[in-house]
């Protein structure tokens, strides 16, 4: 058996090579999605503690004034 000639392996190894450059520019816009996705969750997180906290509050209120009445 004899080896490929130089210039078709190159050929064969630029194939591979643009072939991985094209799953890591699709893996990059969904690591990019990923991080959006992420970024609005973190807000999402601290509304969900802010409006807990203003319900339990309004709750402690609620009883304080019913125990008084």
């Amino acid at each position: 058996m004899t080896d490929p000639h130089p210039s078709e392996r190159l050929a064969v190894l630029e194939l591979k090579v643009s072939h991985m450059e094209a799953e890591l520019a699709r893996m990059s816009i969904k690591v990019d999605e990923m991080h959006a996705i992420l970024l609005q969750a973190r807000g999402v997180r601290w509304a969900i503690i802010a409006v807990s906290g203003l319900v339990g509050f309004l709750a402690g209120i609620s009883h304080w004034l019913l125990a008084k009445a």
